[in-house]
């Protein structure tokens, strides 16, 4: 029955050959953007639970022995607040290692200010008011710097949220210039056969026929183009996931895209499918009314 109701449609032309591809590239691009989108918002979830999870203490004194007695002061004073888990110094090799991306490989015994820091783990369960203990960590220890990451984490999550629109607004116009393409070709198509569409509606046939035969070419567009853009993105996600975890733990490496995700690319062709289809149906539908 596929084939009678295809045979007043001859082999698709250069215009339609190109369509798939096209249809390819729409695709490459939504799947890159659903998935960049989605992997900005789980790293920075991820990323945002570790930072609120911890505090970091500052002792900021250039004498040696009083910066040590500060530093002890505040230990205790953690360690006996509710709600913190555990409360510990970073070795010194720790510290030159955060600032070894501005001041290059330097010696431990450099004999630069650098001051100590207490990585805190609060336990998630006790609210802590920071802007109390801030207070009393200056009293027990004058030099004493709270930082709770929620300033700057603001401005991450402000960032990320900004980025996911935008990509999500990409993914939007591409479905929009999809359609707007399928569209197009519909109309050239059915343009260019109007002859033998004119003779069939004299022989009787119902416009549903036509449509079916539109309806099945065009979703043979869409799984073709579908399959080969959808294995070009997920071969480029691959990839940049490789390139990511060489890269060790942190903010880079939390935005690489998920591979159980992965998974889920795999409706995308059947998405593009449908919607090809669907467009073409309404399209040709529009236009046989419209030459009656």
């Amino acid at each position: 029955m596929w084939g009678r109701t295809l045979q007043f449609l001859p082999k698709s032309k250069d215009r339609e050959g190109l369509l798939p591809w096209v249809i390819g590239v729409m695709l490459f691009l939504c799947a890159l953007a659903v998935s960049s989108a989605v992997a900005i918002g789980t790293g920075i979830e991820r990323w945002s639970t570790d930072l609120s999870s911890n505090i970091t203490v500052q002792i900021v004194v250039s004498d040696a022995a009083e910066r040590t007695r500060q530093t002890d002061a505040a230990l205790r004073l953690l360690r006996a607040t509710p709600g913190v888990a555990e409360a510990s110094v970073l070795a010194s090799a720790d510290v030159m290692a955060l600032v070894s991306p501005w001041l290059g490989d330097l010696p431990i015994d450099a004999n630069l200010p650098i001051p100590d820091l207490i990585d805190v783990t609060l336990d998630g369960v006790t609210p802590i008011n920071t802007s109390a203990l801030d207070e009393r960590l200056r009293i027990a220890a004058p030099a004493a710097r709270l930082d709770d990451h929620q300033a700057w984490l603001g401005q991450i999550l402000d960032l990320g949220a900004a980025l996911q629109a935008v990509l999500y607004a990409v993914v939007a116009m591409v479905i929009l210039s999809t359609i707007a393409i399928v569209t197009f070709g519909c109309r050239a198509g059915l343009a260019t056969h109007a002859e033998p569409i004119a003779i069939m509606h004299l022989m009787g046939a119902e416009d549903s026929m036509i449509c079916r035969a539109f309806d099945l070419r065009y979703l043979a567009h869409g799984i073709k183009g579908g399959i080969v853009g959808i294995l070009f993105a997920m071969t480029t996600l691959w990839l940049i996931s490789r390139m990511a975890s060489e890269l060790g733990e942190g903010l880079v490496s939390a935005f690489a895209p998920s591979n159980d995700f992965s998974v889920w690319l795999l409706v995308m062709p059947l998405f593009a499918a449908l919607l090809t289809m669907t467009t073409a149906r309404l399209t040709v539908r529009s236009a046989l009314r419209e030459m009656m």
